[in-house]
C-alpha cells in the first residue's frame, strides 16, 4: 500500500476517534469522488460492476449509483474507495478475516 496514502488515511481515523469521543470539532470537508474516477477504480481491479459489488460488499445499486453520478460516496466510502485503489487484495483479504 502507498505510505503517504496509509499516513493520511491512519490520520483520518486518529481524527474521527477524536471527534466520536468529543475531543474534537468536526471540521467540514467534502470530498469528491467523480464517477468516472470510481469506473477507473473498479476498471483497475478488472471486475464487472456485479462482482466489484460482492466482492468488496457494496450494494450493487450503491456502486451503480455512484458510476452514473446518480449518488455520491460519502466521505468514508470515499476513503474506501481509495483503499480499493491503492491495494485492492489487501481490502479484498481484510474482508475475508
Amino acid at each position: 500500500m502507498d505510505e503517504h496514502l496509509f499516513n493520511e488515511l491512519k490520520s483520518n481515523l486518529h481524527e474521527a476517534i477524536d471527534i466520536t469521543r468529543g475531543r474534537k470539532k468536526p471540521d467540514v470537508v467534502r470530498v469528491v469522488m467523480s464517477p468516472e474516477e470510481i469506473r477507473a477504480i473498479r476498471a483497475g481491479v478488472r471486475m464487472s460492476r456485479t462482482v466489484f459489488a460482492h466482492k468488496f460488499q457494496l450494494s450493487i445499486d450503491t456502486v451503480k449509483g455512484w458510476e452514473q453520478g446518480k449518488r455520491k460516496p460519502d466521505v468514508a466510502a470515499v476513503n474506501f474507495l481509495r483503499l480499493i485503489k491503492a491495494d485492492p487484495q489487501f481490502v479484498l483479504d481484510a474482508l475475508a478475516s
